[in-house]
């Protein structure tokens, strides 16, 4: 039998391409919902927080589960837009397969590019549904050949579009149309080499094979079908159900395994307490059992267990077993991207992105300091690259963001949740440093007891991050429950280095060290004498200054060339002469962060509209010196 009783799936695309609405349209056609929601109206049932029904845009993944055909689907809406694109990466961990949504009109955007990079980077097999079919400009065949230069040349189409003077498009299944069916063959045909020799002699094969064939492809994510619809009206939605349990795979994990499991979501706000989201991949959650958290190596115990039931509803249960996916409670030090047990089943993205917009916030009332910064860490708690940081001495509250939609929704679920008003001030870019060469310091430290320590910085390539080493061993130089709290110390004050900034792609390397129990040493020492080793060591081995850079791709007609030329020689871009593509011209190349990131609208100015700017985080580089 070819369906599973379970299907962990996530539902994802750029925003407004229809996202949460086909979600909804698939909660209403399986009966857990008498009338779909609608997005516009702040009724749609995964968006349940204030400020998603009021934006219509969903800020926070959410889950839900029906079932269909006897099959248990438990979906995670994610949000569309690039500003919480971390919390499509979180939840992306947590699926085994995928629905991506394009819409037919607006088509390939950028959003989608990144979904589809996260998906295939960890192996997700993947459906597409081409969504706003009944909308004026959907072109759903052009859209076909775009996905399969821009995505893969592995989407094939399900079904054929027909208009034939229909307002109504009319969807014919692959089965009844031969010219679909020979398109599938040939997409087919470069995985498989028995379907390879028919397609080149002409061989004809019927449906049941050619079915087979893309269900073992699809599990494997050699291929991509296509399914064609309109969400707002339920066309085709039915299709992608019996798709997803016919091609998408269920979990594959056994209970007798050691615990493997990830946490994709924390919600602070909950009447019930702290609500702990989590994946299980391999092994068991028990009630009140211990739980090893392998990020922290901290043991925990969940005093309560949920398991989705039906929609957002949930049902008390003992134990998660693998393959389930539901809320513990109790645990207090286990945070979003957690892996408890251990990480050796769980998917890992290589390069998760990260914020590259920092910005001041403080209370409209000023004795609220208090209340805004606990509101805040409770915010980062749900989502910790927020990365809440109170400076004391200049009284200043300072976060991290991926664009100003996010900045002003932690605004209003301030105000929603917490009753606070806040402002901010002009985000700015997050620049980083990395050592220029190699220094080396070390002092005796004699304030009550021995605290000697001698480091030596030495810079990595870029895109290393951190690493520690230490050249000494235990109790003869430095107490090992000092040595242990060392790289911790490290790694809290390379975050905020001399000039404030992050000291990134270095290696610090304990070289000598000494210290005398009974003389007096005690912990706080090394946290005095590990701070001013390391600026010392330093300032010895020069800085230098990182940037945000981000690949990007522009698309303009010909007749606004020149100009874009001119604007990319400004913004001190690397690329290469633009390449022909039809009537309009592609640029590519990189751009420091700080020239694109307000760079659209003067696209939008210089090429009348017609322009389309897509960019991509590839890492920080150095800033070059301009002449």
């Amino acid at each position: 039998m070819r369906a599973e009783p379970v299907r962990n799936i996530g539902i994802m695309a750029h925003v407004d391409a229809g996202k949460t609405t086909l979600t909804e349209q698939l909660l209403y056609a399986s009966g857990v919902i008498r009338t779909p929601g609608r997005v516009d109206h702040g009724t749609s049932l995964t968006d349940s927080l204030e400020v998603e029904k009021k934006r219509g845009i969903t800020v926070r993944a959410a889950s839900v589960v029906l079932n269909w055909k006897e099959t248990n689907i438990r979906i995670i809406d994610t949000p569309g837009h690039a500003d919480f694109y971390p919390e499509v990466e979180r939840s992306i961990r947590a699926l085994d397969g995928a629905v991506l949504v394009v819409s037919s009109v607006e088509g390939v955007q950028l959003q989608t590019l990144a979904i589809w990079t996260a998906l295939r980077e960890l192996g997700i097999p993947t459906l597409i549904f081409v969504n706003k079919l009944d909308r004026v400009g959907s072109e759903p065949h052009k859209l076909l050949e775009d996905m399969q230069k821009q995505l893969s040349t592995s989407i094939f189409p399900m079904q054929f579009v027909s208009r034939a003077e229909r307002k109504t498009p009319r969807i014919i299944p692959i089965s009844d149309h031969q010219q679909t069916m020979v398109k599938a063959m040939e997409c087919l045909a470069h995985q498989d080499e028995q379907m390879m020799h028919r397609y080149a002699h002409d061989e004809r094969t019927n449906w049941d094979e050619m079915d087979g064939l893309i269900l073992r492809l699809t599990k494997e994510g050699k291929v991509f079908p296509v399914f064609f619809g309109v969400a707002m009206t339920g066309l085709g939605v039915s299709e992608v159900l019996d798709g997803v349990i016919n091609y998408l795979p269920g979990p594959k994990g056994s209970n007798a395994n050691d615990l493997s499991a990830v946490i994709f979501k924390v919600e602070t706000g909950n009447v019930e307490g702290r609500m702990v989201h989590v994946r299980v991949f391999e092994g068991t959650i028990g009630q009140r059992l211990g739980i090893h958290n392998e990020t922290t190596g901290k043991q925990e115990k969940a005093v309560r267990i949920l398991r989705l039931a039906r929609g957002r509803d949930y049902e008390n249960t003992a134990t998660l077993e693998a393959g389930d996916i539901g809320v513990l409670f109790g645990l207090q030090d286990s945070k979003v991207g957690h892996v408890l047990g251990s990480g050796y089943a769980i998917p890992n993205i290589s390069t998760p992105v990260e914020p590259m917009l920092t910005a001041k916030i403080f209370p409209e009332q000023g004795n609220e300091w208090n209340e805004l910064l606990e509101a805040l860490q409770r915010l980062e708690d749900e989502d910790p690259l927020l990365n809440v940081e109170w400076l004391e001495e200049q009284r200043e509250i300072h976060l991290r963001f991926f664009g100003e939609v996010q900045m002003e929704i932690v605004c209003n679920m301030l105000f929603s949740r917490f009753n606070l008003v806040a402002d901010f001030s002009e985000p700015c870019v997050i620049y980083k440093e990395t050592p220029a060469g190699v220094g080396e310091a070390g002092i005796k430290f004699r304030d009550g007891g021995y605290a000697d320590l001698e480091l030596r910085i030495e810079p990595l390539p870029t895109g290393s991050g951190f690493e520690y080493e230490s050249l000494i061993s235990g109790d003869n130089k430095i107490y090992q429950k000092f040595m242990k709290q060392i790289p911790q110390i490290l790694e809290k004050i390379r975050n905020r280095g001399p000039s404030g900034r992050e000291i990134t792609d270095l290696k610090v390397v304990l070289v000598d060290g000494y210290c005398k129990y009974d003389l007096g040493t005690k912990p706080e020492d090394y946290k005095i004498v590990t701070p001013i080793v390391f600026n010392m060591a330093l300032e010895k081995s020069g800085t230098r200054l990182l940037e945000p850079v981000m690949d990007f791709h522009i698309s303009v007609p010909e007749e606004y060339g020149s100009q874009i030329y001119r604007d990319l020689v400004k913004m001190r871009a690397q690329f290469k002469q633009p390449a022909a593509d039809g009537e309009r011209l592609l640029f590519t190349g990189r751009v420091p962060f700080a020239e694109t990131f307000k760079y659209t609208p003067v696209l939008y100015a210089s090429s009348h509209g017609q322009g389309i700017l897509k960019t991509k985080f590839c890492g920080y580089c150095p800033v070059e010196k301009t002449q």
